[in-house]
This record gives C-alpha cells, sequence and structure tokens, in this order.
C-alpha cells in the first residue's frame, strides 16, 4: 500500500496543487459569507429571541406576583373545584348505593310514570333531584331549551366569583343583588332572594316623596346602588361606609370612615338612609374595631340630631330572635324599642323569608315561633326623631 502510494504521488501532485488552493478560498469565501451576511443575520434573530424571552419571563413574574399576592383568590379557585370534586363524588355514591338497594322500585316508578301515572312522576322527579341534582338540572335545561356548556368545576367557580367572596366583591365593586344566579351542570338558574328584595323598595317609596335638591344620608352605602339611585333621583346624597363607595354623581359625595368620628352633614337631613348596617356597628365585623357600649343606639341618637324636624329616619335590619355575634345583631321588638327610643315610629313592617326565593310581609307582630327553625327575617321602619 505504502509502494502504491509512493507510485501515484507524482500524478497526484499537480492536482494538488490546483486543489489546495480552490479549497482555501471555499474557506475563505464562507468565512467573509459568515462574518458579513449570516452572522448578522443570526445575531439579529438571537437578540430578538432574548426580547421575546426576556417578555415572557416578565409575564411570568407579573403572574406568579399576582397569583402570590392574591391568596384569596387562588385558594378559592382551588376550593371550589375541590368542593365540586367532592359533591360529586358523594352523588355517584349516594346514586350507587340506592341503586344497588333500589332497582325493583326504580322499575316500578319508571313504568308507572310511562303509564301516565302522575304521582309516580312526581316521585321519579324528586327522587332525581335528591341523587343527582346536576343531572336534574340538565334534563331541565334540556327540556327548556337551554343546554349550556357549564361543567361542575365550572359551576362552582362561576357561584363564588359572582358572590361576596369572589373577584368584584374583593375589587370593592359588588352590588350585593336581590335575586342572586345559579350556575349548574349545563344550566343557569335564579337563586336565592335575599332581603334586598323588599329593603330597596321601602326606601325608594321614601325617596320618591322627597323634593329634588333635598339632602338625605345613606349609612352603610357600599354594596348598594341605593346612594347612586337617590342622586340619580336629584338628592343631595352624602354616602358613608367604612369602605369607599365605588360609584361617582355630581350630587354625590362620599365620606369613608367609622360615622361615629365624623363632624356631621353641612346641611340639615331630609332623610337618613339605613339599610342593614346598624346590625353591624361595634362589633368588629368589616375591618372594624370592636368598641364598648351600645354603639348601634349613639349613632341612632346621632341620626336624630342631624335630621330637620320632620325629617325621616328609613331603617332596616335582621329581625327573629335576639342574638349578637361577630358579624351582626338580630333585632327584636323588645330590642328594636331600645333601639329607637323616643322616636316616633310611623310606619313598621316585617318581612318573612318563606322560602329560599320568597319573602312575604306581616305588618303585624308574627308569632315568635316563627323564628325557631332558623326562618329569617327583617324589619323595615320609617321613624320621625324626638322632639327637642
Amino acid at each position: 500500500m505504502g509502494r502504491m502510494r509512493r507510485l501515484l504521488s507524482p500524478f497526484a501532485f499537480p492536482f494538488r496543487r490546483y486543489i489546495d488552493p480552490r479549497f482555501r478560498g471555499i474557506h475563505e469565501h464562507i468565512d467573509v459569507a459568515v462574518d458579513h451576511h449570516l452572522r448578522p443575520h443570526v445575531d439579529k434573530r438571537a437578540a430578538e429571541l432574548k426580547r421575546e424571552l426576556d417578555g415572557l419571563r416578565m409575564r411570568m413574574e407579573q403572574f406568579e406576583a399576582r397569583v402570590t399576592a392574591d391568596t384569596q383568590t387562588a385558594a378559592e379557585f382551588a376550593t371550589t373545584f375541590r368542593r365540586s370534586t367532592d359533591r360529586l363524588t358523594s352523588e355517584l355514591h349516594t346514586a350507587w348505593a340506592w341503586l344497588a338497594g333500589g332497582e325493583s322500585h326504580l322499575a316500578d316508578l319508571l313504568a308507572r310514570a310511562s303509564e301516565g301515572d302522575h304521582a309516580a312522576e312526581e316521585e321519579l322527579g324528586k327522587l332525581l333531584r335528591e341523587l343527582q341534582p346536576g343531572a336534574a338540572d340538565r334534563v331541565v335545561g334540556a327540556f327548556e331549551g337551554v343546554d349550556l356548556p357549564i361543567g361542575p368545576g365550572t359551576a362552582d367557580f362561576l357561584n363564588w366569583a359572582s358572590g361576596h367572596t369572589g373577584p368584584a366583591a374583593q375589587a370593592g365593586v359588588w352590588f350585593n343583588p336581590p335575586v342572586t344566579v345559579f350556575h349548574h351542570d349545563g344550566t343557569v338558574r335564579p337563586g336565592d332572594v335575599n332581603e334586598r328584595i323588599v329593603e330597596i323598595p321601602w326606601c325608594m317609596g321614601v325617596a320618591a316623596s322627597l323634593e329634588p335638591g333635598s339632602h338625605v344620608l345613606d349609612f352603610g352605602a357600599t354594596e348598594s346602588t341605593l346612594s347612586l339611585s337617590l342622586a340619580s333621583l336629584g338628592l343631595e346624597v352624602t354616602a358613608t361606609d367604612l369602605r369607599p363607595y365605588p360609584l361617582s354623581h355630581p350630587r354625590l359625595q362620599v365620606v369613608v370612615g367609622p360615622i361615629e368620628q365624623w363632624s356631621g352633614p353641612e346641611h340639615p337631613l331630609d332623610a337618613v338612609f339605613c339599610v342593614s348596617a346598624i346590625e353591624h356597628v361595634g362589633l368588629g365585623a368589616y375591618d372594624e374595631s370592636p368598641t364598648e357600649g351600645e354603639l348601634d343606639r349613639q349613632i341612632v341618637e346621632q341620626f336624630g340630631q342631624w335630621l330637620k324636624p320632620g325629617g325621616e329616619l328609613v331603617l332596616t335590619a335582621p329581625y327573629g330572635h335576639w342574638a349578637v355575634d361577630d358579624l351582626q345583631r338580630v333585632y327584636d321588638a323588645n330590642h328594636l324599642d331600645v333601639l329607637l327610643h323616643g322616636w316616633t315610629v310611623t310606619h313598621r313592617a316585617v318581612c318573612v323569608q318563606t322560602a329560599h326565593d320568597r319573602w312575604e310581609r306581616h305588618d303585624s307582630e308574627p308569632p315568635s315561633s316563627t323564628w325557631d327553625d332558623g326562618t329569617r327575617g327583617v324589619v323595615l321602619v320609617r321613624a320621625t326623631p324626638p322632639k327637642g
């Protein structure tokens, strides 16, 4: 092999003299091309990619900061999905246990219902509601032509998001609607009806009788659109609360802080509106410091000093068996009389929640037994201040 290479070497030498410079030229050409053309392009693209990565990193840091800072939202988000999973597991276990022991009864109900037995249809419907409320909602939704892409986790999340602990509430722009909307598997339907359904009309009846330009106070205004409604009706409104009022109007001024520390209105008041607020004062609710004594009575007495002769207090509060906890007081007839000592009550009504979506008015005192099973009530009062 070595001898063959030596024999061929003289013949290869001329080619080497020709090929080596060509390869060196090609190599130099590639170096020039890379340095002057390809490398700037690569460097430019690398710089662009770096900027994109830096932007992505910044957005990720912002996202992480939001999630880390908003622990309540993150916790609630996780809780809603865990709650929905637990609920579905419980429903499946209940359905399986019932079917294992009641298959013949179910077959009988189905047979009777298919023959037009209305009692069997009603019993079957109740059974379906008990075993699989989500399935029942889907059946009703399909019957009504509604089949929304809402699963259990999404439904629970939407219910939380639209409630008093959701993002709107955390941002201070939740307004406690009188009728809630309930999301369930595949459908949306009206939910609970709260006391706002009777409190707001009670207030607006008085507001409509006031002359434009009248001066009024809305105590505990946040989480309500009442102050904005009063201002929109032409009244000069002062909205007071421990928290900022999120809505604005040219006839609306806002006072933030404990009302007992406020110097008072610039003008005598034609009316004071106090909607489901007096029951909370002094107890430490809504980040307020607890106070000793009967702060609710002190504030009502202050209202009387601010009202002009003939002015009116429009007050609503929880009503039933007397009770006090960290959030609120529930008044009864005796404690309401103490709260309004010296005032002349011109109108009084008690509204009772008789179903999750229904309230009924009582112009006389409901029987004490009304409240024994936890039934809710609200007292509606109009009163004029003590004279002198």
